[in-house]
């Protein structure tokens, strides 16, 4: 399967060379207050969870000058649905999707080039097309995260398509769901149909 790239941009799975690590070393947030596990991850986590198959780690370079534009981490996942209280304990239903886990524009390469909504072409124009691909041989309902509760961050992902459940459906899937390393986040999905027609 091709990795995914566009015009502007081409992406790599996280690797040990000079380069890759130089740029991991230099990578930025653009906002430490909500997004400084971002980094932490991409810095101190990603190379083993690459090399462990956990999940893979991807690098976005801009294709004309080689330049670090953003990571994003996939893996995959499912997402439980239609619970019910039964005699025997909860049953519930499962769904196939793809967890976006994490996603970050380098800000060294933004404020460089006063580029403004990298975070989007980024989702759409490399994500979502590289999710859509691999749904032509895996099953694959949904693209979903656990976004950090902060209305800036959540607002964002919603313009990028992605939605929140209902209040009552959202309790039972974070009880059932939810890493505890995300504990305090909000799961957002986006439909794949949603995706190839949006």
């Amino acid at each position: 399967m091709k990795l995914p790239q566009n015009k502007y941009f081409a992406c790599r799975h996280l690797s040990v060379s000079r380069r890759d690590l130089a740029d991991i070393k230099a990578f930025e947030i653009a906002h430490p207050e909500t997004g400084a596990g971002l980094e932490r991850y991409l810095k101190y986590q990603a190379l083993f969870d690459e090399h462990s198959g956990v999940m893979r780690t991807y690098l976005v370079r801009l294709k004309r000058t080689g330049e670090c534009v953003g990571y994003f981490s996939l893996k995959a996942g499912l997402v439980s649905v239609n619970e019910e209280r039964a005699s025997n304990g909860i049953t519930f239903d499962t769904v196939p999707g793809v967890e976006l886990a994490n996603f970050a524009v380098n800000n060294a390469f933004a404020q460089k080039h006063n580029a403004k909504g990298l975070g989007y072409l980024l989702f759409s124009g490399l994500i979502a097309p590289f999710v859509l691909e691999h749904a032509k041989t895996l099953g694959i309902y949904m693209i979903y995260l656990f976004a950090l509760p902060y209305e800036r961050l959540m607002k964002t992902y919603e313009s990028y398509g992605f939605h929140r459940l209902p209040r009552k459906a959202e309790e039972q899937l974070h009880q059932r769901l939810k890493p505890a390393y995300d504990e305090s986040c909000i799961f957002m999905y986006q439909l794949l149909h949603e995706m190839r027609h949006g």
